[in-house]
């Protein structure tokens, strides 16, 4: 199961595994025992994203409603087309 660490467990060991390694930001596959205990003691969130990419969110097709903004290589809409 893949979590996205939120922060650094307390306990440095778990069932022989160790926690102390646990970045936050980083994503890891781990059991789904581990994973359930740690979404749990709220150290991390399940990661449900199948490509993720070093952590980075890629928006580039997203419009700013507020300023109108449009990537210019995009081509134009007449009223029409919908």
């Amino acid at each position: 199961m893949k979590i996205r660490i939120r922060k650094t467990p307390v306990e440095t060991e778990l069932d022989g595994v160790r926690l102390d390694q646990l970045r936050p930001g980083a994503v890891r596959d781990v059991s789904s025992g581990l994973a359930t205990w740690l979404v749990a003691e709220r150290y991390a969130d399940v990661e449900m994203r199948q490509d993720v990419r070093n952590d980075a969110e890629d928006f580039s097709e997203v419009k700013d409603i507020r300023t109108g903004f449009r990537d210019p290589s995009t081509p134009r809409r007449r009223q029409g087309d919908h």
